[in-house]
């Protein structure tokens, strides 16, 4: 397989990250919508009471396949950056990892995890709150760095040209927002997830770009072998 075959392919990994992510998030949410950041004790306990155990499982394992993909997507992502920012390339460095600590930080968050494995035993209402807590505080943490992440890769493409100008103001944006949802994180508003449905837009625009890119350097080589060998036989006959 081609080295551009490849690089489609893990280009493709930002598309199967979003599709694989509200999967798993509509199996997670099975049994009645989460409550809000600030709900009692009592309706948390009953949240992860109404869990669908084997499908929560299921879409905490899609999500954690998620990621893998995520990261191939990364690795696409990073060689596109590095061919266009002028040497030493430091930014596409700062991009990757910011979004491979978002990586470490959305791994760790496995408090609602924890709560639905022990449900059956009973759950402490001041524990299911912790969890609970835990699971969103660490999901705000998260949009840190991805504002990171897309804040540096959008300079990166207003800069250098890496990606279309739109999708660089795109990123800047998003990654303000993500920083003033971070700040309001408790809020009962459903507000503060817009930045991160935008990030989704933002991931799959990206992917399209770098696919297709990687597709039109695949039949630019095809079609440049034939001539190279033409030519070579060419000058075997002069």
């Amino acid at each position: 397989m081609s080295k551009s075959r490849w690089e489609q392919i893990a280009a493709s990994g930002g598309l199967l990250f979003v599709v694989l992510q509200l999967v798993a998030q509509g199996l997670i949410q099975i049994g009645g919508s989460e409550p809000s950041f600030n709900a009692p004790a009592g309706e948390i306990v009953s949240f992860f009471e109404n869990r669908e155990q084997l499908l929560f499982n299921s879409g905490g394992f899609l999500s954690a396949i998620s990621m893998l993909l995520f990261i191939w997507f990364l690795g696409a992502l990073w060689a596109r950056l590095r061919r266009y920012e002028e040497a030493p390339a430091w930014m596409s460095l700062v991009a990757i990892g910011s979004a491979l600590a978002g990586v470490a930080v959305s791994m760790a968050n496995n408090g609602w995890g924890l709560a639905v494995f022990r449900i059956e035993e009973g759950l402490d209402p001041q524990l299911a709150r912790y969890l609970f807590d835990e699971g969103n505080f660490g999901f705000a943490t998260l949009w840190v760095f991805l504002a990171g992440f897309l804040f540096t890769v959008g300079i990166v493409a207003l800069h250098d040209g890496a990606l279309p100008r739109w999708l660089g103001w795109l990123g800047l944006l998003t990654a303000v927002a993500l920083l003033i949802s971070r700040a309001f994180w408790d809020s009962p508003s459903g507000a503060i997830f817009v930045p991160y449905m935008l990030f989704y837009l933002w991931l799959i625009a990206v992917s399209i770009v770098l696919i297709r890119s990687a597709g039109s350097s695949a039949r630019a080589g095809s079609s440049a072998a034939p001539e190279t060998m033409a030519s070579r036989v060419g000058a075997v006959i002069k």
